[in-house]
Formats: C-alpha cells, sequence, structure tokens
C-alpha cells in the first residue's frame, strides 16, 4: 500500500550520483563511505586492517573525459582496502597509478580511520620488493619489531602481515623445485620431502578406482604457469590427506608426513574463515586455542630449521610466514581486551577481498577483462555506489532489485560477522571428511529421479549372473592393492553412513568403537576420522566386494576404444546404473534396495571419474608425442640468394620502419 510520498525518479538519481568522482592518489571520495557508516557500525565491528596490492592495466593512453586529462601510459594500479577484522565489511579507500605505497601514505590513512573511529589493528600485503622495503623503512622484520606504534593511539599497535596464501604457493615451488632439508649444516643428507616423493604418491594413488586421495595428481605435481598461482592446489598438495597417505604407501616416510601434517595444521590456523569449522584447527582463533597455539608453534619452528636447495638462509617465503605468526599471536593478545571479542578470523588478516575486488573489476563488465586506467575508475565508482554492471547503462530503465554488492554501504555497516554452521558444509566424496557432514547432494541427483530418467529395462533374468560368471559367495575383486582397499572400505562406509536409517548393521561409527575394537582393516578409516567416520560391518564389506565382481563382469567389454586400442571398460548403454541395481537386487534380495541403488550410483560415478581421468592422460600423451615430432623435424637450410635479391629485402625492411 502506498503512502503517497514523492521519490526521485531513475534519471534524478542518476544525476545526483553522476557527481561521484574517482580520482587517482586521493582518498576523500573513498573515506567519505565510511564516514556515513560509522555512527550505525558496531564498535567491535570497526576494528579494522589495511590491505594494499598492485593490478596491471592496460598500457595504452586512455582519455578521461570526467576530468578532462590524458592518462597514462601505465602499467600498474596500486589498491587499498580496508576491512574490518570483526565483521563483514570491505571498503576501497585509494587507487593510484605506478605509486608505491610510502610510510607517509600508510600514516595519512591510518590517523583518518582512527579520526573516524576505525582502530587499525594490522596492516596486510605480499612480499614484493616495494613492499618489503616499506617494511624495511618502518623497521619491520620477521625477526625483530613484527608491528609499528599507531600514530594516534600510544596504547595500540599496527601488526604487519605477509599474505599467508602467497607464502604457501611458494612454499610448494620450493618442495617441489629444490626439495626441503631439515637442518642448516653442511651436510644435510637427502631432503625430506620433494618432487621425486610428490610424484611416485601422486602416481600410486592415481593408479586405481579406489583410492586413498582422489584429489592428488599430476596437476598438483606438475602445475606450471597459472597453475602455480592457484592455492588449492597447493593446499591440497600440502594437506592432512596426503600426510597421512605417504606412510601407508611408503615405509620409513615418516619424517615427510610428519612435516606436511606440521604445513597443514599451521595453515588451517592462519587461514580460519569461521567459528566453528570442520577441523578444529580451522576455528577461529580462540576456539581450541591450546590446540592452535601448539600448531603454530609447530611451524614456526619448522620454518626457522627448513633449507631449500643448497640455501643456507631463510627465504623471504619463510620470513613471511615467521612475521605472520607472530602478528597473529600478538594480535590475539591485544584484541583479548577488547569488550565483546571472542574468536578471531585470521583468513580477513589475507589479501583474499582486494583479489575479489580485482576479479570482480575484470569479469563483471563485459569481455575486456584488462581494463585501461580510465575504465578501472569507472568500474570502481560503479562499485562503490552500488550500480550492477549489467544495468549500468544510460537508461531510465533499471531493474527493481540489484545483487548486493560486498563493498561497504550504511545499510549493511552493523552486520555481525559471518559463523558458518556444520550444515553448510558440503563435502566431496573421498575428500576425508566425515561422512555425516556431506550433504545429500553431494551425489548428483537423487536415486528415485536418476531411476525414473532412463529408460525402463526389463527384468534382468537369473541366468544372467552365471552369464557374466558370479559365483554363489562372491570372488576377489581385481583391485587387491593395499591402497585400493583402503578406497573401498571407506566407499563401504560411506554407503553405510549414507543408509544408517534405513540398516543400521550396515557399520558402526568410529566414535562407538573402542579403539581396540577397530578392525585392523579399517586402519585408514580410523586415521582420517574425527569420529564421525563409519567402518563397514564385516558382512556388508563382503557384500560391497561381491557388488564389485558384478560391476565389473557387466562393464567388461564394454565402452569406447582408447589409445591403444583397448575398451575404457565403461558401458554407454541406457539405463546403465538401473541394470546394474536390478542384477544386484535379483543376486541380494534381503538388502535393502535403496542401500543397492547408492551403491550402484557410487560405483558408477568412480568408474566414470578413473575413466575420464585415463582419457585426459591419453590426450596429453599424443599432445606429447606430436610436439616430440615437430621438433625432431629437420631445419631447413636457408637458400643463398642473389646480390639483387638481398639490396631489394635490405631496401624493403629500411621503408617497412616507416610504415
Amino acid at each position: 500500500m502506498g503512502v503517497g510520498w514523492p521519490l526521485p525518479s531513475i534519471r534524478s538519481i542518476s544525476s545526483w550520483v553522476s557527481g561521484l568522482r574517482i580520482e587517482p592518489s586521493s582518498m576523500a571520495q573513498f573515506l567519505q563511505f565510511l564516514q556515513v557508516a560509522a555512527a550505525e557500525t558496531a564498535p567491535l565491528a570497526k576494528n579494522c586492517a589495511i590491505l594494499f596490492d598492485e593490478m596491471s592495466v592496460d598500457t595504452r593512453l586512455c582519455y578521461d573525459q570526467q576530468r578532462d586529462v590524458i592518462v597514462g601510459p601505465h602499467k600498474q594500479a596500486q589498491v587499498i582496502m580496508v576491512r574490518s577484522i570483526c565483521g563483514a565489511w570491505k571498503q576501497p579507500v585509494y587507487v593510484a597509478f605506478d605509486t608505491a605505497i610510502s610510510p607517509e601514505i600508510l600514516m595519512q590513512l591510518i590517523l583518518s580511520l582512527e579520526e573516524m573511529g576505525y582502530p587499525v589493528r594490522a596492516v596486510v600485503s605480499d612480499m614484493g620488493s616495494k613492499n618489503v622495503g616499506l617494511w624495511r623503512a618502518l623497521g619491520v622484520s620477521y625477526d625483530g619489531e613484527t608491528s609499528i606504534a599507531n600514530p594516534a593511539a600510544a596504547d595500540r599497535r599496527v601488526w604487519f602481515f605477509a599474505d599467508v596464501p602467497h607464502c604457501l604457493k611458494n612454499l610448494r615451488n620450493h618442495i617441489l623445485d629444490d626439495g626441503l632439508y631439515l637442518g642448516c649444516g653442511g651436510d644435510r643428507g637427502d631432503p625430506v620431502v620433494d618432487s621425486d616423493l610428490m610424484e611416485e604418491l601422486a602416481r600410486e594413488v592415481s593408479a586405481t578406482e579406489f583410492t586413498v586421495n582422489r584429489k592428488l595428481t599430476a596437476l598438483h605435481v606438475h602445475a606450471a604457469k597459472g597453475d602455480r598461482q592457484r592455492v588449492y592446489l597447493a593446499a591440497q598438495l600440502l594437506s592432512e590427506t596426503v600426510a597421512k597417505s605417504i606412510p601407508e604407501v611408503f615405509e620409513g616416510q615418516e619424517k615427510a608426513a610428519e612435516v606436511i601434517n606440521i604445513i597443514d595444521s599451521g595453515f588451517d590456523v592462519l587461514n580460519s574463515r569461521r567459528r566453528y569449522a570442520d577441523k578444529p584447527l580451522r576455528c577461529g582463533l580462540g576456539v581450541h586455542l591450546t590446540e592452535q597455539l601448539a600448531a603454530l608453534r609447530k611451524l614456526e619452528e619448522l620454518l626457522l630449521t627448513a633449507r631449500f636447495g643448497s640455501r643456507k638462509t631463510l627465504l623471504p617465503f619463510q620470513q613471511g610466514f615467521l612475521l605472520s605468526i607472530r602478528s597473529t599471536l600478538a594480535l590475539y593478545k591485544e584484541m583479548e581486551k577488547v569488550d565483546g571479542f571472542q574468536f578471531l578470523q585470521t583468513a580477513l588478516l589475507n589479501q583474499d577481498a582486494l583479489e575479489s575486488l580485482f576479479s570482480s573489476v575484470r569479469t563483471k563488465f563485459g569481455s575486456n577483462l584488462n581494463p585501461t586506467p580510465t575504465e578501472l575508475l569507472y568500474r570502481l565508482r560503479l562499485l562503490l555506489i552500488g550500480a550492477s554492471p549489467a544495468a549500468a547503462r544510460q537508461t531510465s530503465v533499471r531493474p527493481a532489485s540489484l545483487p548486493e554488492e560486498g563493498l561497504l554501504s550504511a545499510a549493511r555497516a552493523g552486520r555481525p560477522p559471518q559463523c558458518g554452521t556444520e550444515d553448510e558444509f558440503v563435502v566431496p566424496i573421498f575428500s576425508g571428511y566425515d561422512a555425516t557432514t556431506i550433504s545429500s547432494t553431494t551425489i548428483a541427483p537423487s536415486v528415485d529421479q536418476l531411476s525414473a530418467a532412463t529408460p525402463p529395462e526389463p527384468a534382468v533374468p537369473v541366468e544372467l549372473l552365471e552369464e557374466i560368471g558370479v559365483p554363489p559367495n562372491g570372488a576377489e575383486t581385481e583391485t587387491s592393492q593395499a591402497i585400493s582397499e583402503y578406497g573401498m572400505q571407506y566407499a563401504a562406509g560411506f554407503v553405510a553412513a549414507k543408509r544408517a536409517k534405513v540398516d543400521p548393521t550396515l557399520g558402526t561409527r568410529t566414535c562407538d568403537m573402542a579403539e581396540e575394537d577397530v578392525p585392523s582393516g579399517a586402519r585408514w578409516i580410523y586415521l582420517l576420522s574425527r569420529g564421525h567416520l563409519t567402518v563397514p560391518s564385516e558382512q556388508w564389506l563382503e557384500n560391497f566386494k561381491e557388488f564389485e565382481v558384478v560391476f565389473c563382469a557387466i562393464h567388461r567389454g564394454q565402452g569406447m576404444a582408447r589409445r591403444n586400442g583397448t575398451l575404457d571398460q565403461l558401458s554407454r548403454a541406457p539405463g546403465v546404473v538401473k541394470t546394474l541395481s536390478d542384477t544386484l537386487c535379483l543376486r541380494w534380495p534381503r538388502l535393502d534396495e535403496r542401500v543397492i541403488s547408492l551403491y550402484a550410483r557410487l560405483r558408477t560415478f568412480i568408474r566414470l571419474r578413473h575413466v575420464a581421468k585415463v582419457r585426459r592422460g591419453d590426450h596429453l600423451a599424443a599432445l606429447a608425442e606430436a610436439a616430440a615430432r615437430r621438433s625432431e623435424k629437420p631445419t631447413p637450410t636457408p637458400v643463398v640468394g642473389t646480390r639483387r635479391q638481398f639490396v631489394k629485402a635490405r631496401q624493403f625492411a629500411r621503408g617497412a620502419v616507416y610504415l
């Protein structure tokens, strides 16, 4: 029901907003947003960190119509962002081109924020040469002072942090390129962790369908160019699951597993994103304080003693890690004195917010992913006023509601920090997490939907069982190696956990079992479990192995030809899941149909993923062979022309300079 208030039109609002200008090397326009939001922002949420990083821009000259000035050429845009460390707001406050952050710029920003009531607690940057120079100018170092005095408050410090995900990528790179050695002496022996160990581990766990670590692939070891910039590849390679896989695959590599586990635990503490997470160390700092402090101390000791290749001193990324660890501990101790503070989300002390802003600036405004300096200013202006890039056109027709942006606005200034719950975690199959935290949406559509979508198949006769060679009491599976056995037990436990209400006899959760009661064959499940993984019962595991025989028999001799001429053993016939489910229901009528249906879908998806990986490997091998053949072609002998031809070619080259 309308109240009859006269509201401005879209054209009037656009006219008012057109007065907002983004001036390079100026903070005034940006700080206006923080000034307006200060009154409605909670005192705890005002505690903030300063983030800055460079973004590459198009080097072409351009004309800024709004300012009537020629801009460029420039290579880099320096962007400073302010974000809350106890809230959900963030705000860019400074843009300049080909400009390094100086102590004067930093102090000016700190004073402006403190004057508006925003306590500055931290400064975050990567370890570029210009940023390291800023640290030195301010007297900040990993083995000395990791903070500076707050120019506006003598009782507080401003703590400096290196971008921890960036340090993790560099740690991964040096492990693969140079190897990690322990000790500072001359004779350090063999590396504890290197590319050979990781490559062999990836080869072993990728050789079979049932595996102990489905995420570890050759890409994690041989990442190059852009892949080396992906944090998730580094985090998955140096993860807890990899650490626990190493002793199961190799003998005498317990030290390598311990080193990787220390790295994973420390990174979890330095990258917490919510108060309660799926791992205790990944919770907000302060929830499990004793364990989290111990993990940081172990990582600190490892970084001080680790050496890479023939180097005898600490590398820059090691210094960045040590700086962040010591600043994190000091900042937490300082924040404990603030009213209402309960935990610290350490992921708010890295550059993810800036990277997200750069991604929005590049991708939300059409196909031009490399904006000029002028385009960058216009795009930032649209993001600041909350305009949708798709609707930012000269028209009076706009959508009634626009998607919410992540930047600060007065309406969202007091929004509390986002604390996740256990229901929010959706974990892929066989990722090493507890089965009870896996959403039912993990495995594509529901069983009923999938069965209804496939063409109806006639009932499978009992003679089919004899035809495919299934013995009455089952048979051994093709996956006889230890890795396959562990993976099969995990899969059986997953099905048992998902169908526990249908058939409670399928398995038992590890939290309901004493350690001595855990079967020897379920050792891998017990290693991964945090109390909620399910150990399959002996009878269900035996049935699972018998199911495997039927599955392999149905798909034997089926599928499309591979590069080597063999079939990929994956049937393309319609009703592939229903055929397997019907066959198993006839052979094991006492098992609930819902249990068998889940197994049929799960097993088919495992084979599908394995075949896709194998075919990708075939494709890469073909590309490598083609490249080798091209490199073996003899270089044609240059033909020596006459002097007249030489003179003409030289004259043409000289003339081409002026074209």
